[in-house]
């Protein structure tokens, strides 16, 4: 009998050693085959030509955005990567995407400043399932599908906004509308004109400008015959800069609004800008942001910077979450995120367009190149 307890006793034991061996060999096992690869995150900017220093600002806060994360141990012991590519704010943008989906096999996009390049570059992020949170304004983009999210205001809110300002606040009933013909200005000037004329205002003169104009004498000239009180002006720095100079040599005092192109260093610093208006998201306060990236990175961030910071953050988020690189699952935890950490949106919550579901604005103006916000 005492031989046979000794004998159970063994083969207990036996069993034992059996199972603790086979669980810490699938432990191991399971260690070996983790994935521990970089995770890669794209990012289409203009980082030369009339936005570079939009798209450097940006850059940098998402540079920041990738460091703090890492610098916390990454997604589940996984780094993130960011991969950068110039867009120049045109259609160069398409070749751009076409390289981080296809070649670099990002899993997700962020940025996208300008429309003019998003404009022909979501499509093909959309056609290979895969996310993108970016900041370009045109309302129309984030039609193209379900995979395409906009942390930034659409020009719906602001278009509405700039109506709605210049007819209760700044008194005009008669305005001019020149606008830079891309997906961006043709977008806000549709808007701006059916919200303005809805509050009984008047549209005296319209006009269309290419991205790369710069002289506008004749647009000016012929619409100083119509008397505006005012003059809208949604286009790109390129345009800014020159006609506000034409403005002034054509001896033509009214008051000019423009977009948040306006808020850049090519447009605040040329002197016949002083004055002008420009309509920009209402944002926290980030004094402490921008002094961190200035520190960590090195560079200067910019009104459009904290948008590109969250972007990734969201991004690294939804992968967190789904526990997945896979498009279709980072879509899905992109679709019902309510990021309540963003700084850049007061309320950076997506509805069923993908669209942010609130916007508010602050109007500025340029004084002896800086700006300052604009009290009636």
């Amino acid at each position: 009998m005492k031989h046979m307890n000794r004998t159970i006793k063994i083969s207990l034991w036996v069993v034992a050693i059996i199972i603790i061996a086979t669980v810490g060999y699938f432990q191991i096992g399971n260690k070996a085959n983790k994935d521990t690869s970089t995770i890669k995150i794209g990012t289409s900017l203009p980082l030369t030509g009339e936005a570079a220093s939009y798209g450097e600002g940006i850059l940098a806060a998402e540079q920041l955005a990738i460091k703090e994360i890492n610098d916390a141990g990454g997604i589940d012991g996984r780094m993130l990567e960011l991969i950068a590519e110039d867009d120049k704010c045109d259609s160069t943008g398409a070749a751009a995407m076409q390289k981080l989906v296809a070649i670099d096999k990002v899993v997700a996009v962020a940025g996208l400043l300008c429309s003019s390049s998003a404009g022909s570059s979501v499509s093909i992020a959309q056609k290979a399932g895969v996310p993108v949170v970016m900041i370009a304004s045109a309302p129309k983009l984030t039609q193209t599908g379900d995979y395409i999210f906009r942390n930034y205001p659409s020009d719906n809110f602001q278009g509405k906004f700039v109506a709605e300002y210049m007819f209760n606040t700044l008194k005009k009933t008669k305005v001019a509308v020149i606008y830079v013909k891309n997906d961006w200005g043709q977008g806000t000037q549709e808007v701006f004109v059916s919200r303005f004329k809805e509050l009984g205002g008047e549209i005296v003169y319209l006009d269309g400008v290419s991205q790369s104009a710069t002289d506008f004498r004749t647009t000016l000239t012929k619409m100083k015959t119509f008397s505006p009180e005012a003059i809208y002006m949604p286009v790109y720095p390129t345009n800014a800069g020159p006609a506000l100079k034409q403005i002034s040599d054509l001896g033509i005092n009214i008051p000019v609004v423009g977009g948040d192109s306006f808020s850049g260093a090519e447009v605040t610093k040329i002197k016949e800008s002083n004055g002008a208006l420009y309509v920009t998201v209402k944002l926290a306060s980030l004094d402490d942001f921008q002094n961190k990236v200035k520190t960590v990175i090195g560079k200067t961030p910019n009104q459009f910077s904290s948008f590109g910071y969250d972007e990734v953050k969201m991004i690294a988020r939804a992968i967190k979450n789904a526990d997945s690189t896979d498009g279709a699952k980072i879509r899905n935890e992109l679709a019902k995120m309510k990021f309540t950490e963003s700084i850049s949106s007061l309320n950076a919550e997506f509805d069923q367009n993908r669209e942010l579901k609130s916007a508010d604005y602050d109007v500025f103006v340029v004084k002896d190149g800086k700006t300052e916000k604009y009290s009636q």
